[in-house]
C-alpha cells in the first residue's frame, strides 16, 4: 500500500513514464512472476484515484527508477506500512537489482530511498522472532540456527553488494534509520539526510546487540561514539549523525530530493572510467595495515587512471585551456 507521504515523496522524486530514455519500473528477483511488474507511474495513477494501490507488497515493495538521461538510477523501499523492514523478501530484491545495476554500464550513479516515515527500521523482528521460537543457543541443533543465519547471511550480502558495486551509491534519508536500516546508510559510499531523519543501532534495547550492523557503523564514526550508540540503544539527530561523520548533508526535508539528485548528477557528469577505479581503489587501500604498502597500491591505480582517454583528455584539456570531453 502507498501512503499520501509516500505520493509526496515521488512528487519530490519526479517518476515519469517509461520513454527511450527513461525507464522506470518495479522488477522483481529472476525467476518471479513477470506479470508481477508494474510502472512507478501507474503506481501513482492508483493511488491518486484510489487512495492506495491495487497490487500486493510483496509486488510493490521495491520500486527501481533508471533515468538514463542523467546516469542516476533510484531504488526506493516502498513498504511504509511495515517502516520499510529488511525482510528476506525486501534483501532478495535488493540482491537482485543490485546484480543487474552492477553490470548496467548505463548507470553511473545509484541512490536508495525510501517512502514513508522510515527510511528503515531493520529486520523484520517478527520474521526473527518466528525463526527463534525453537531456537536456544545451545549449539545443540544446526538446523535450527540455519534460518537465523541465513537471514543474517543475506543482510550482509546486500551491504557488500553496495560496497561491491562499481558505482557510487547515496543513500537518500526522510525519516528513521535503525539497526540494519542505520547498517544500510552505513554501507553506502555517501548520504544526505533530511532534518527529520534520525539514526540508532537499538537491537540492545530487546536484547540483541547488533552485531552486524556495527560493522559498518565503526567504518563509519569513531570508536567510543559507535559504542556509545551501539551500548545504550539511543538515537541520534541527523545533525548528530553529520558531526559523527555518518551522514555527508543536512538538508530541509522539502529539499531532500533535490539535494541528493544534484550530488549524484554532479558525481554522474565525471570520468566514469576514474569514478568505478577510485571507488574500488579507497576501499581496497583501506584493507593494508602498512602505509607503504596502500601507497604502492594507489601508486598502481593512479598510473592505470592516467593511462585512460579520460585522463589524458581531461590533462590535455587543462593544459591548453580546452572543454575536456566526459
Amino acid at each position: 500500500m502507498i501512503t499520501n507521504t509516500s505520493v509526496r515523496y515521488f512528487k519530490r522524486y519526479p517518476l515519469q513514464s517509461p520513454s527511450p530514455s527513461r525507464s522506470v519500473f518495479v522488477k522483481p528477483l529472476k525467476g518471479h512472476d513477470p506479470s508481477s511488474l508494474i510502472t512507478a507511474s501507474d503506481l501513482i495513477k492508483r493511488t491518486n484515484s484510489s487512495g492506495s494501490s491495487n497490487g500486493g507488497v510483496s509486488d510493490n515493495i521495491l520500486i527501481r527508477h533508471d533515468d538514463c538521461d542523467t546516469g542516476v538510477t533510484k531504488l526506493i523501499l516502498n513498504n511504509p506500512s511495515k517502516y520499510n523492514v529488511l525482510s528476506s523478501e525486501m534483501m532478495e530484491l535488493m540482491l537482485g537489482q543490485l546484480e543487474d545495476i552492477s553490470g548496467n554500464t548505463s548507470t553511473r550513479v545509484l541512490i536508495v530511498g525510501a517512502n514513508g516515515n522510515a527510511f528503515s527500521s531493520g529486520h523484520d523482528l517478527k520474521e526473527i522472532y518466528y525463526h527463534q521460537k525453537n531456537y536456544v543457543n545451545d549449539n545443540s541443533n544446526v538446523d535450527e540456527q540455519q534460518p537465523l543465519h541465513d537471514l543474517f547471511q543475506k543482510c550482509i550480502k546486500v551491504m557488500l553488494a553496495i560496497n561491491n558495486l562499481p558505482q557510487p551509491v547515496i543513500a537518500s534519508v526522510q525519516g528513521v534509520a535503525t539497526a540494519a536500516g542505520c547498517q544500510l546508510v552505513a554501507s553506502c559510499d555517501l548520504a544526505v539526510a533530511a532534518q527529520s531523519a534520525c539514526f540508532g543501532v537499538s537491537g540492545i534495547n530487546a536484547g540483541l546487540f547488533c552485531s552486524t550492523p556495527a560493522v559498518a557503523l565503526s567504518r563509519n564514526v569513531g570508536r567510543k561514539r559507535a559504542m556509545h550508540m551501539l551500548l545504550t540503544g539511543d538515537l541520534i539527530s541527523a545533525d548528530e549523525a553529520l558531526e559523527y561523520g555518518l551522514v555527508n548533508k543536512v538538508v530541509l526535508p522539502e529539499r531532500l530530493g533535490e539535494e541528493t539528485m544534484e550530488l549524484a548528477t554532479k558525481i554522474a557528469r565525471k570520468s566514469d572510467f576514474g569514478i568505478r577505479l577510485g571507488k574500488k581503489m579507497f576501499y581496497e587501500q583501506l584493507k593494508f595495515n602498512d602505509l607503504g604498502d596502500a601507497y604502492e597500491f594507489a601508486l598502481e591505480r593512479m598510473v592505470c587512471n592516467i593511462g585512460h582517454a579520460d585522463a589524458r583528455d581531461g590533462i590535455d584539456a587543462f593544459v591548453n585551456k580546452k572543454t575536456a570531453r566526459k
